[in-house]
């Protein structure tokens, strides 16, 4: 079966005798094959090309990275750094195109070497897939080595954005207290304060779903043998009769980033300290008493 080279459909039999399909009729024998054929080069070229334009976008990166450093430090471990924030640059673009390039590159050649007499320039394309296949090693191992870093860094970030959500809930109730002379019995409490900037508002905001738990503490010493101490706690939603409860202890507790409370993720303030693990409600500790706006333990 051989093709018709003016309408390209199948012909089964000798060409002479004409295609059923256009009607071309062969108008003798085939040409022979030259004695010589110029063998290609488009291969080698496409490989060498795509290992020239990777090790060049490393080197910028690289370059760039090292630049943008603040003093041009040409040390080992600066130079690895740099490598680091390079490949990290590149982790959603050249990373990506260095495994797709050394994979074609790879069929390329390997055509290449089926029939070595029908190309040239093998030893160009074996530094072209060698390029190839060393950046895209490197990138990866560099990524691979600063991805523990980064997520620790995230991880700090996230640790860091919380504490400031705690210490600016304190630094409220703070300027609360001071203008007050007592804690808020509730967070929407905190409206009652100046807000020319809006940031109590956001506040709130963002902590609209903590438990917000105001106290007072009641102590005395007893003179005897024993000099035991007496503690009272009086929550500040308790129904007392007589002059109102001056609150000078509080514990906060928002939910962490399972956005749920009661869980172990959850963030948890104690008259401005940042609690790490939450506390047991029998637990025995030493009583603190608030004298002229200092706290004596």
């Amino acid at each position: 079966m051989t093709i018709c080279p003016c309408c390209g459909a199948e012909v089964e039999g000798d060409l002479l005798a004409g295609c059923v399909e256009c009607g071309a009729r062969a108008v003798g024998p085939p040409l022979p094959r030259p004695e010589r054929e110029l063998p290609g080069y488009g291969h080698a070229l496409a490989i060498s090309a795509a290992g020239l334009l990777l090790a060049l976008a490393f080197a910028a990166a690289f370059v760039s990275a090292l630049w943008q450093r603040e003093t041009f430090d040409l040390r080992p471990s600066a130079l690895l750094r740099a490598a680091e924030s390079a490949a990290w640059g590149l982790k959603w673009s050249a990373l990506p195109a260095s495994f797709a390039l050394a994979f074609a590159c790879a069929r390329l050649y390997a055509s290449m070497c089926r029939a070595r007499a029908r190309f040239v320039g093998h030893c160009f394309a074996r530094a072209g897939l060698a390029a190839t296949l060393a950046v895209m090693l490197a990138l990866s191992a560099f990524v691979g080595v600063t991805v523990p870093e980064r997520l620790r860094m995230r991880e700090l970030a996230r640790r860091a954005g919380e504490n400031a959500l705690l210490y600016s809930t304190d630094l409220a109730l703070a300027r609360y207290r001071r203008r007050f002379g007592t804690y808020p019995a509730t967070l929407e409490d905190l409206r009652r304060l100046e807000d020319p900037d809006g940031s109590v508002a956001k506040l709130l905001a963002a902590v609209g779903a903590g438990d917000y738990r105001p106290r007072t503490d009641l102590a005395s010493l007893s003179t005897g043998r024993a000099k035991a101490r007496v503690r009272r706690r009086v929550r500040a939603d308790d129904d007392m009769q007589g002059d109102p409860i001056v609150l000078t202890n509080y514990e906060l507790v928002l939910p962490g980033g399972d956005g749920v409370n009661g869980t172990d993720d959850d963030l948890r303030l104690s008259d401005g300290l940042i609690l790490d693990a939450p506390r047991a409600a029998n637990t025995k500790g030493a009583a603190t008493q608030t004298v002229g706006g200092r706290r004596a333990h």
